[in-house]
């Protein structure tokens, strides 16, 4: 279930946003890189040429092209700094060289502020494929070690966002249980688990940040355990190359679509912060 943990007086409600700053896997890359591209803009919001190079369909938007087309309440700019294949590790280069190196001084070409910025992070399906239910805990320290030198810099606008059941993709249902008796969603269920408990843990820590997490899980199962309410059959939800499985892993533009949706509706759901009134 998508949850707000913690709201600040830095969070302007999802109107107040003006940009995310995304780090993450093939879910939410785009083919950004701030040395390859010109800074986004209102008439190129990705810094690319949309939809950029995505895992969906050819030429077609993920969520984050359509959130930024479809749902935003104001213009948003994205600094998209994901990659296709990248685990916690891959994200911690993300952060050191992509946001440390060019953006944490605020340049003059993204001077970008605590109270209108999201930080959002979608990360652990490829960490999960090759964890064991004793190295995920210290790949979840790590991403939020991460968060911590964001913090440092700055931050103060988290969204994280949980793996996908993706132990029913194509891809799940073909890869073999490793240990007998093993469920198939058990280290997936695990690192939802934690990452949650460590989000809850690090808005503790720290007063002065938002925190949010969205269950990308939840959107999934809801379109998994019913098709038809999406416009899909039971067989595009485990078959490749179908409405909503571009291969074995990888959603369609069209499952990207309602992740948009789910994530915009959800963000909208949070309003801006105001500060408890003072009893006489």
């Amino acid at each position: 279930m998508s949850t707000t943990i913690q709201t600040s007086d830095s969070w302007p409600g999802f109107a107040g946003l003006r940009r995310l700053i995304i780090f993450g896997d093939s879910y939410s890359a785009v083919g950004y890189s701030p040395t390859a591209h010109p800074p986004p803009s209102e008439d190129n919001p990705i810094g690319v040429e949309f939809p950029g190079m995505t895992w969906a369909e050819d030429g077609e938007p993920n969520w984050v092209g359509h959130l930024v087309t479809n749902y935003p309440l104001a213009p948003l700019l994205v600094y998209d700094f994901a990659r296709g294949g990248d685990t916690v590790i891959g994200v911690r280069s993300q952060v050191e060289r992509g946001f440390m190196l060019h953006l944490a001084k605020k340049p003059e070409w993204c001077a970008w502020n605590a109270n209108d910025t999201l930080f959002v992070t979608w990360v652990g399906i490829n960490d999960c494929a090759y964890a064991t239910e004793e190295t995920v805990p210290l790949y979840i320290g790590t991403l939020f070690e991460l968060q911590e030198d964001l913090f440092e810099d700055g931050a103060r606008n988290f969204l994280f966002i949980d793996v996908p059941p993706v132990h029913r993709s194509p891809s799940g249902q073909r890869v073999p249980v490793r240990v007998a008796g093993e469920r198939r969603s058990a280290r997936l269920e695990l690192w939802n688990k934690l990452l949650r408990e460590k989000a809850a843990e690090f808005a503790s820590k720290h007063a002065e940040a938002t925190v949010l997490l969205f269950s990308s899980w939840a959107t999934f199962s809801g379109v998994m355990d019913n098709p038809t309410a999406h416009g899909l059959t039971e067989k595009d939800t485990v078959s490749a190359a179908s409405r909503m499985w571009v291969d074995f892993l990888h959603p369609t533009s069209k499952m990207h679509d309602i992740v948009a949706r789910d994530v915009a509706e959800f963000l909208t759901n949070v309003p801006a912060y105001q500060a408890p009134q003072r009893t006489p």
